[in-house]
């Protein structure tokens, strides 16, 4: 594959959403095992402002804060994407989220109404905020006052 087909290639993955640039050379190393022309295709897309680590994480973020996910699952996403965490606490610094409150409403959206009977449910209730990656002290405070 040449150079400008890599770039074409690029392009039109960029065009439906924002990758992290390691996703990107994942997607086009799929296309051709030229190590160093990926590199280039890559170094060219973040020189024009095709592609940003910075709009990555941002977009990541949101996403994941409307979709209720705590800042431990955004982390492990971030360092599966390959995403520098330094980036995401700039991101994170900007946005400020209340994650004891979004761990509060996910957790009445799905509880809302009914008590916890029995140390189970308890335990039931704390593993799903926790999967959900809220910090071990907002899991307690959110299931100490409901």
């Amino acid at each position: 594959m040449t150079l400008n087909e890599l770039k074409k290639s690029a392009l039109q993955l960029l065009a439906r959403r924002e990758y992290s640039s390691q996703q990107l050379q994942q997607r086009l190393q799929a296309k051709t095992a030229d190590d160093q022309l990926v590199q280039q295709v890559i170094v060219w897309c973040q020189a024009e402002n095709y592609q940003s680590d910075a709009r990555f994480v941002e977009m990541l973020l949101r996403s994941r804060l409307a979709k209720g996910y705590g800042p431990l699952y955004i982390q492990q996403e971030c360092r599966r994407h390959g995403v520098s965490m330094p980036l995401l606490e700039q991101q994170l610094a900007q946005l400020e989220p209340d994650w004891l409150a979004l761990a509060q409403s996910i957790y009445l959206k799905k509880y809302a109404g009914s008590a916890i009977t029995s140390a189970n449910e308890r335990a039931k209730r704390l593993r799903y905020l926790q999967q959900r990656g809220f910090y071990p002290e907002d899991c307690s405070a959110v299931l100490k006052y409901n």
